[in-house]
């Protein structure tokens, strides 16, 4: 019975091993050359495998596409979320999870940048795609109403400026998310730049929100967004 299980649970790690590395690809496809003229070849291609792998785990390009901004607001909310229920107040939270959010968002550009720009887009209008596309948008909302929670109590202890939090929460997210439509990370940018630039954009978008950028608590928040005051 223990060798069963161990067989079992060896074989969903292989599964899921190799469905991050098609959604892997997949994303690089999406992002170099549109959903268009990307196909399930073109993925099996990119892997050197067969297109049975692929279809062994998704039937259509359609799939594949869903699955790919599902994985990457899967990866922002497990990051972001605990920050933003954690402790500290509004603009120590907020930073840091605008900072996390754009750590990430520049480390895993191909797969971020699917999931902010192919709903944007709309890359796929088909009726057939409606409740999946909706399903993916309900999980874009919930990950932005971290934000909006935070801001709304910054908001209402008078650090932030005086903006309907779901409004506020828009420009915000469109500084940071602006990246994967300017950012390209170059074959021999080191790691630490990388994170400078993300340290940049957050720092960028928190001074656009604060009401006093010589807070005390923003003066603390500046440790992770190198200049706020």
């Amino acid at each position: 019975m223990a060798m069963e299980q161990r067989t079992v649970a060896d074989a969903d790690a292989v599964g899921k091993e190799s469905r991050d590395e098609i959604l892997k690809a997949a994303a690089e496809l999406f992002m170099e050359f549109g959903y268009a003229a990307t196909s399930i070849d073109a993925v099996a291609q990119r892997l050197g495998a067969t297109k049975g792998r692929i279809y062994h785990h998704y039937r259509s390009k359609a799939d594949l596409f869903f699955d790919v901004q599902i994985a990457a607001m899967n990866r922002l909310n497990e990051e972001v979320e605990p920050i933003a229920r954690g402790p500290g107040g509004p603009i120590e939270r907020l930073a840091a999870m605008a900072l996390r959010h754009t750590q990430i968002l520049l480390t895993e550009l191909p797969m971020q940048k699917v999931a902010v720009q192919g709903l944007e887009r709309g890359l796929l209008g088909a009726s057939s795609a409606l409740k999946r596309l909706r399903a993916v948008v309900k999980m874009r909302d919930d990950y932005e109403e971290l934000f909006v929670e935070v801001i709304d109590e910054g908001v209402r202890a008078g650090l932030f400026v005086d903006l309907a939090p779901k409004l506020a929460t828009k420009p915000f997210f469109g500084v940071l998310n602006w990246a994967t439509v300017w950012f390209s990370q170059r074959r021999l940018q080191s790691a630490e730049a990388v994170d400078d630039i993300a340290h940049a954009l957050a720092a960028f978008a928190m001074r656009g929100i604060l009401k006093d950028t010589n807070h005390e608590a923003a003066r603390k928040a500046a440790l992770l967004g190198h200049h706020l005051g």
